[in-house]
């Protein structure tokens, strides 16, 4: 993570550098900048994101506690018998929030059919307690609240989405109990967390069950899903339940890395079996559960979290290794050079190096062909000085003449761009989204059947899927239109390759929205379990369903909005870098030709020109250096594990 958060910040230099570049030489457009910013913007707001997943008592909070063990904080939430995280809880660092605390939100919230997303920007409805990082005992006395449950009736239970049958029940009262909060929010100033890693832990399918958005937005942002088995059993038929309506389409979809754990090994270690037959057990459990859940056998590993989280603090090495955790450990590192490379590849990140190769490029020409102007003038005699001083001008302004109406031929390839707009928008405006939307809570009002239910949400999706199959459409008619202007021979441009990089995409937004489909189609077929008394979360599950509809038709607005303004940037600064260099060697041409003084001068004054030229040049080369440079890889398996601290200063120097 330190050496992920070293290069990320190592890439935003990079950048903001190539911006003071242009400030102080004024030969990039403001177009340029602008893009520029925006890519700095998306690697300022990346994260890495790991979600725990599983039933009760798998042990997901003790391998939270040992992914996140520091010398400060041993164990960070609370893992004894009979004091388990009770709900969903994140587990980041954010400046801009309020700092070292614990953000709860009252079970009571779940009579509510609002969004998760609504309550997060209500801080009213929060309860805050701040810890001191450097307190142990303030540390685990706030975070330990995640675990505080209260006794409530059957009927109480059962109005906030519970299942009564499932919960413990005090039988002097008859009452059952369930958890004190909705969910936590655990704002945290430690070193990974620091780093951008941020952790999601889920309690249990019931919380999956009754929070819609941890299934329809919180698993599918994460990039790494960790879901954990008992590995005395393999896959229980809750666990495949899990498995089945939360995690599998996200692997098959969304192409999330997973990871299923068969925690607490160590309860199947026993001095009286030979080590060679205990490792055989294992060995057969892992190789079952990957049967049973389609992972290749390497994705399942065999852990004890708690045996780690122990040899951590008594730093004894051997231990680890026994825990098998340096093996889980590597499989994320590989799921962050996975996410490095995700970023790497980015159109917004992409292009931003290209823009720092074309301009050293183009420089370098103009300097080529302005030292070739100097000799030719320094071998012309004194009274042929202003003739080819002449011929000189005419060159340029010949070439800065083809750049005009390239120019000229750009604005109208824009306004051609442009006139794609509305056809573009038309299908995922916001006034059509709510309509459908409305439309959709209106049928499910008028019916309260299964039926009913399922055929409400099956016609609002048939809507949105007619949206996005006409947005497809015009997508195509758009970058057919863009590649006609790419493909003009006088841009001078590898054409087939830049308009293929820079053509409109929304394969990601289609995933998004497959994965919501696909998520509504698993409540729609459980429908013929869903009581009267669960109103309340089929309302919620649909305002959320609606709300991640929105947002996906926002983004796709913005990406359509951003492609439009960005498509043809490339070629612009192309354009007007070019035209930059040329008026300004044209400039200085035409001084020289109406000044008086002698030969001496007047060539001396062209290689000041030549000389700024060249100082430009090499203020940019460090970057270009940088962008071109092939990376020295440094293969994950070479990786060794070291504290926290060790791996900062390293990161430092």
């Amino acid at each position: 993570m330190a050496q992920y958060s070293a290069w990320k910040s190592a890439l935003d230099t990079r950048l903001e550098g190539f911006c003071q570049w242009s400030e102080k030489h004024k030969l990039v457009t403001a177009d340029a900048l602008s893009y520029l910013h925006r890519a700095r913007t998306l690697l300022g707001g990346d994260q890495f994101t790991i979600a725990c997943v599983g039933e009760f008592s798998r042990g997901k909070t003790e391998l939270i506690n040992a992914l996140l063990f520091s010398d400060t904080t041993k164990r960070l939430l609370p893992s004894q018998p009979g004091r388990t995280t009770m709900c969903p809880t994140e587990i980041f660092w954010d400046p801009q929030q309020p700092k070292n605390c614990v953000r709860l939100l009252p079970i009571e919230t779940r009579r509510s059919s609002a969004s998760m997303q609504s309550f997060k920007r209500i801080p009213q409805n929060w309860f805050t307690i701040g810890f001191d990082p450097n307190n142990h005992d303030s540390v685990v006395e706030a975070i330990g609240q995640v675990s505080a449950s209260k006794m409530v009736t059957r009927k109480e239970a059962a109005r906030l989405g519970f299942n009564a049958t499932e919960l413990e029940i005090d039988e002097q009262t008859g009452q059952v109990q369930i958890p004190t909060w909705r969910h936590a929010l655990i704002n945290f100033d430690h070193p990974l967390l620091r780093e951008g890693l941020r952790i999601v832990d889920t309690p249990g399918l019931n919380a999956l069950g009754n929070e819609p958005e941890l299934t329809l937005k919180t698993l599918p942002d994460a990039q790494a899903i960790l879901f954990l088995l008992a590995a005395d059993s393999g896959v229980s038929a809750s666990d495949m339940t899990i498995w089945r309506d939360h995690i599998a389409g996200l692997r098959e979809d969304n192409c999330t890395a997973v990871l299923a754990l068969l925690n607490k090994i160590d309860t199947l270690w026993d001095e009286l079996t030979p080590p060679a037959e205990i490792a055989e057990n294992i060995e057969h459990v892992r190789l079952q559960t990957a049967k049973h859940l389609g992972l290749a056998p390497e994705h399942v590993l065999p852990i004890s979290a708690k045996k780690a989280l122990t040899a951590k603090v008594r730093q004894r090495r051997a231990d680890l290794l026994q825990s098998n955790f340096p093996q889980l450990e590597q499989r994320l590192a590989e799921c962050i050079l996975r996410s490095q490379q995700q970023i790497i590849s980015h159109r917004l990140v992409s292009n931003s190096h290209d823009m720092i190769v074309n301009t050293y490029n183009s420089l370098t020409r103009r300097i080529d062909d302005s030292e070739n102007e100097l000799q030719a003038l320094m071998q012309t005699s004194d009274t042929g000085l202003d003739q080819e001083l002449d011929r000189q001008r005419e060159k340029i302004r010949t070439a800065h003449h083809r750049y005009h109406k390239q120019s000229l031929s750009l604005k109208t390839s824009q306004r051609m761009l442009n006139n794609q707009r509305t056809s573009l928008l038309a299908p995922v405006e916001e006034n059509k989204l709510q309509r459908l939307s409305e439309e959709a809570q209106e049928r499910m009002n008028q019916s309260w059947t299964t039926m009913g239910l399922s055929q409400a949400i099956g016609d609002f999706f048939d809507d949105v899927d007619a949206s996005i199959n006409h947005l497809i459409r015009e997508v195509e008619r758009a970058n057919k239109v863009l590649s006609s202007i790419y493909d003009r021979p006088e841009h001078g441009l590898d054409a087939l390759a830049m308009a293929n990089n820079h053509k409109l995409n929304i394969t990601s937004h289609r995933r998004r929205l497959r994965n919501l489909e696909n998520n509504a189609d698993r409540l729609r077929r459980s429908l013929n379990s869903v009581l009267a008394t669960k109103s309340t979360l089929i309302n919620r599950f649909l305002a959320t369903l609606v709300k991640e509809v929105n947002s996906l038709f926002s983004d796709l607005r913005n990406d359509i909005n951003n492609w439009l303004q960005d498509a043809l940037t490339p070629l612009t600064h192309h354009n007007q870098h070019q035209k930059k260099l040329l008026e300004h060697h044209m400039m200085r041409l035409g001084e020289l030709r109406s000044q008086t003084h002698g030969r001496k001068d007047q060539l001396q004054s062209l290689e000041q020109a030549l000389q700024v030229l060249s100082t430009a040049r090499g203020d940019l080369e460090p970057l270009f250096l940088e962008v071109t440079r092939t990376p020295e890889a440094r293969p994950v398996e070479q990786a060794q594990v070291v504290s926290l601290q060790q791996a900062r200063a390293q990161a430092q120097n």
